[in-house]
């Protein structure tokens, strides 16, 4: 008797390993997806605490671009291929943004209310707002949020 597998068994095999990839592939990509989300969320949160500490310093309530770039916060930003920061985002002055730089995220925007989300949402009624009162989420989304599994919010552009 000959020892061996036979071509059937091979295919079958080869089969059911192509089964199981096809369905973790996507699975892992959403949790690398969330991983970033991690990121994003811990370098904003650090970044804003540093403008706020150099907006204090400088005797500042409210930043304007320009004001200051992120050469004279007190913090290095990670040097990154998927998302770029910004101090400036458009209609929220003292918040800091994000910027998803590439995968299917490309676009998508973050926004970090941070310590100014009671200043700001003290006299706005903006969506934003109802979900930090209801909440007290201070990190939003624009774009292809539904990988991160966040709501999308209209929120401008990252500066």
């Amino acid at each position: 008797m000959k020892k061996g597998f036979t071509l059937v068994e091979i295919l079958v095999a080869v089969l059911i390993m192509t089964i199981l990839i096809t369905m973790s592939v996507p699975i892992y990509e959403r949790t690398v997806e969330k991983s970033r989300l991690a990121e994003v969320s811990t370098v904003l949160k650090r970044l804003s605490e540093a403008k706020l500490r150099t907006m204090d310093s400088m005797n500042m309530s409210r930043y304007t671009s320009g004001a200051f770039g992120m050469n004279l916060l007190d913090i290095k930003v990670p040097d990154s291929d998927d998302f770029s920061y910004g101090l400036y985002p458009g209609s929220y002055p003292n918040a800091v943004c994000a910027k998803r730089l590439r995968g299917d995220a490309a676009g998508t925007i973050f926004l970090y209310l941070g310590e100014t989300a009671p200043d700001y949402c003290a006299s706005s009624s903006s969506s934003l707002c109802a979900e930090y009162r209801s909440s007290g989420r201070k990190l939003f989304c624009s774009g292809t949020c539904d990988i991160y599994g966040l709501d999308s919010y209209s929120l401008g552009s990252c500066r």
